[in-house]
């Protein structure tokens, strides 16, 4: 090994103890133990092969916390994805005091997950929250937001999109604003009108952060864990239990640690089927291929 890759492996040493510590040695305790059955009241630690991955999958309430999360990522990801894009493409127009409307913008994303979810959660309140005092000054009947199982999944989606929104906006954005102006000026030269100059310029050059807004939030929201144990501790019944609370109960309630760390080993499978098609088209898109 040459002198100038020796450096550059001892730069690189720290941050790979790191990953190795925080990362690869956690994911393969986890998939240790998702062969045993553990009880740590009991004292109680056998090897079982695959009964806990069985006996996962023949879980009903499984599959709705599974059901509740994809329609989670969906909703909260769809919205987040246009909202982010329209304010980018609005911020983008040159128009004045853009620094002050985009720290207003980037606001909600700087906030403690768990102060965001205190907050709305005063706010959903069915005798003393904002929302139904304004429905109630408008004629309408106020909404039982936290405690109906037809409002309260869709009512942390929503407090998720007001959280996460800015965060694709300034992907969005930062990518709108790498993109060369002599572009559009020679196609302006050529006759391009605005819609024909965004489908053939700014549309394909957002591709890269797009997909990374994509992937990032899809991830991000698949894991969402805070917003369900502040807002509803998963109720009313199983109707905002997502997979991560499903892991949180059998772990932390149930102690049966060999039984969650199983869940938690399907949900990192099912995290990087979701991803996989999201990285091929970013790799796809990129320049190194």
């Amino acid at each position: 090994m040459r002198k100038a890759e020796k450096i550059t492996f001892l730069f690189l040493l720290p941050t790979l103890i790191i990953l190795i510590l925080l990362t690869i040695y956690p994911f393969f305790y986890a998939l240790y133990i998702s062969f045993r059955e553990i009880d740590l009241l009991k004292d109680y630690n056998i090897f079982v092969g695959f009964k806990n991955y069985v006996r996962i999958l023949q879980d009903e309430t499984f599959w709705v916390a599974l059901f509740n999360t994809v329609k989670f990522v969906f909703f909260a990801v769809f919205f987040e994805f246009i909202l982010g894009m329209i304010f980018a493409l609005f911020f983008n127009t040159g128009i004045k005091a853009i620094k002050l409307f985009r720290a207003i913008v980037l606001i909600p994303m700087l906030l403690p997950p768990i102060t965001v979810a205190l907050t709305w959660k005063m706010m959903y309140a069915y005798d003393t929250g904002i929302l139904n005092y304004l429905l109630q000054q408008i004629g309408l009947q106020p909404v039982e937001w936290l405690s109906s199982t037809k409002w309260a999944l869709f009512s942390i989606v929503f407090t998720d999109i007001w959280q996460w929104t800015p965060f694709v906006f300034l992907v969005v954005l930062a990518s709108l604003q790498s993109i060369p102006l002599e572009l559009y000026e020679s196609a302006k030269v050529f006759g391009a009108n605005t819609m024909q100059c965004f489908r053939n310029i700014t549309l394909p050059l957002l591709k890269p952060g797009l997909i990374l807004a994509l992937l990032l939030r899809t991830i991000d929201t698949f894991r969402v864990f805070d917003k369900m144990y502040t807002l509803t501790g998963g109720g009313p019944g199983n109707a905002t239990e997502t997979i991560t609370f499903y892991i949180y109960r059998h772990g932390f309630k149930y102690f049966e640690t060999g039984y969650s760390a199983a869940a938690a080993i399907l949900m990192v499978l099912m995290i990087l089927l979701f991803s996989s098609g999201y990285l091929k088209r970013a790799i796809s898109t990129s320049d190194l291929r």
